[in-house]
């Protein structure tokens, strides 16, 4: 008789009730909420091996938020300890990762586990879950992952066969020395009006390649002092009245700004007010002035951002042409020797 085989092993497919994909704000307060609610069954999944999302993985010089500190945060967590007006990228990291430990989450989470596939089964009513290193199943999957999470690479001719350096604002390479390099900048979105200013000191040369003008507003941000942090700390109350405020004041002034060309009128005038006392140059006046209405596009805030364009060192340039192995040539058909080139070219979302 032939011999008796033991049954292959079988491995058992865990179940939960909700599955969660990503450890930003949305993926925190989601968890924080549920477990306030009474849910158990939750796990959260994320492919990175620490809390924070944007605020994780963006870590180029200069990045800051562009949302007062006491707004950009969770309701249920203030944070008295907010040392600016608009919080730096390092302290938004420590914010995150208090709240997930503080609110007990980091047992929920798996780090290095990144969703690969989910595919909803009709037949037993739930998700069946594949990550790096796990199989599940959930009968309901919340998606914290947010928009800003994958770099958009642009696909300009030749910058696959560059020779110098390349990286994006998203995945910044800090153990490159940018100090003395030639360096051309692609955008001049949100990420690059923050590290512009903060590399332009440093190099030789920078070539800033723009498609469309951003409209630029003064940013009032201060130093929170240490007595205005104990008094929030004593008193939350007045955290909660600060927050209040900002939330009420940008929701009151959105529907005008969409519906009232007369406040747009006056908003522009205050961009282009901002424009006139930091650029004398009349020319790079004009190639830094938008030819679209404010508010088509996201508005930027800075206080640095023209001061430093409008530094020797720095060439605005519109558009891009292609790239060669060791310059960058732009629409006019103009050639600029490069070390490196910085992509601040957004998200793919």
């Amino acid at each position: 008789m032939p011999a008796a085989t033991s049954p292959e092993p079988t491995t058992a497919v865990r179940h939960v009730h909700i599955a969660i994909v990503g450890t930003g704000f949305a993926g925190l307060a989601a968890a924080v909420h549920l477990q306030r609610d009474g849910e158990r069954d939750l796990l959260i999944l994320e492919r990175a091996e620490d809390v924070g999302g944007v605020w994780r993985d963006n870590t180029y010089p200069g990045a800051a938020c562009d949302v007062p500190s006491h707004l950009y945060s969770l309701s249920f967590a203030p944070n008295p300890g907010w040392t600016r007006s608009f919080s730096r990228q390092h302290e938004i990291l420590e914010y995150l990762r208090s709240v997930a430990t503080d609110f007990g989450l980091r047992p929920l989470i798996h780090f290095g586990e990144e969703l690969h596939d989910a595919t909803w089964d009709e037949m037993a009513c739930r998700w069946d879950i594949t990550t790096t290193g796990m199989h599940l199943t959930a009968d309901v999957i919340i998606d914290g992952c947010g928009p800003l999470t994958e770099p958009a690479l642009p696909a300009i001719p030749g910058l696959a066969d560059f020779a110098g350096t390349v990286f994006h604002s998203a995945r910044w390479d800090h153990d490159y020395d940018l100090q003395g390099k030639r360096v051309a900048v692609i955008g001049t979105g949100a990420s690059s009006i923050q590290f512009v200013p903060e590399i332009q000191p440093l190099v030789d040369h920078l070539v800033l390649v723009q498609r469309t003008a951003p409209w630029v507003v003064p940013r009032n941000d201060r130093t929170i002092t240490a007595a205005e942090r104990r008094l929030l700390a004593k008193r939350p109350g007045l955290q909660r009245l600060a927050r209040g405020t900002q939330y009420l004041t940008r929701e009151l002034l959105h529907y005008p700004l969409v519906k009232s060309p007369r406040l747009r009128r006056m908003a522009e005038r205050v961009a282009l007010g901002h424009l006139h006392r930091q650029v004398k140059d009349p020319a790079l006046r004009v190639k830094l002035t938008p030819n679209y209405e404010i508010g088509c596009k996201r508005i930027l805030i800075s206080n640095a951002w023209y001061p430093a364009v409008a530094k020797p060192n720095v060439q605005v340039v519109t558009g891009l042409a292609e790239v060669r192995a060791h310059s960058v040539v732009t629409s006019d058909g103009v050639e600029h020797p490069v070390d490196a080139i910085i992509l601040g070219t957004g998200f793919h979302v």
